[in-house]
């Protein structure tokens, strides 16, 4: 029965805008909250490799599956992990499947002035990267 069952389909990574998050910015608790964890940062880290499930992300970061459900929880509601795709075990249970939200992320500590810096220069990165315009 398992052959019936998509295993492992390759995942295309949602094309994220790159996500800028400043100390002072409304979200950033919650980034810095989660991030504060080595175990997340490390969940994090693996998923911007390559996406996938909890019991291959415990495996990657040597943890049990309930501590990579618990760090991948609390990354997808601070909006820097999500659901890209579902698989099937060889069991037919059907697994999630995740990969960061957004690529990259960007910390910036500073005042509002570097915060608003920080964001064009990763707009007109991004520009450069979609069009090839070099700007000088």
């Amino acid at each position: 029965m398992s052959a019936l069952l998509p295993r492992e389909p390759r995942i295309e990574r949602p094309d994220g805008e790159p996500e800028v998050v400043g100390l002072d910015d409304i979200e950033s608790d919650a980034v810095f909250s989660v991030l504060s964890a080595e175990l997340a940062r490390s969940i994090l880290s693996e998923l911007y490799r390559e996406p996938a499930t909890q019991s291959e992300l415990a495996d990657r970061v040597d943890t049990s599956i309930q501590n990579a459900d618990y760090h991948l929880d609390n990354l997808v509601d601070a909006g820097l992990a999500t659901v890209v795709d579902q698989w099937y075990s060889e069991k037919g249970t059907e697994m999630d499947v995740y990969a960061p939200d957004g690529d990259p992320l960007v910390l910036v500590a500073g005042g509002e002035g570097l915060l608003d810096d920080a964001r064009r220069a990763v707009a007109d990165a991004d520009e450069v990267e979609t069009t090839g315009d070099r700007r000088g």
